[in-house]
């Protein structure tokens, strides 16, 4: 479901966001997609949601990918808590 490697794992630690909790912020039943936009031919996606464990609301930027079986994939671009505005959402 997730598409973690050598290029974004453990990327949010300087954020202090652990990869779980990008997880667990994207199958937040609650979360929300609040944009998305095209980069660099892929499309980047703005979800808000709330890690289960830690309660940290977050602000992921993801893209979809698909493994080599078919199946899509989630990769976790950049993850950051909400500010305060956003929490409102």
């Amino acid at each position: 479901m997730f598409d973690w490697d050598e290029g974004n794992i453990d990327k949010n630690l300087k954020h202090g966001v652990q990869d779980w909790e990008i997880e667990e912020a994207c199958q937040d039943p609650r979360s929300c997609i609040i944009g998305y936009r095209l980069v660099k031919s892929e499309w980047r996606y703005v979800l808000l949601g709330r890690s289960a464990t830690s309660g940290k609301y977050l602000r992921v930027v993801y893209t979809l990918r698909t493994a080599p079986d078919g199946e899509t994939l989630i990769r976790p671009i950049s993850a950051v808590e909400m500010s305060v505005a956003q929490r409102r959402r």
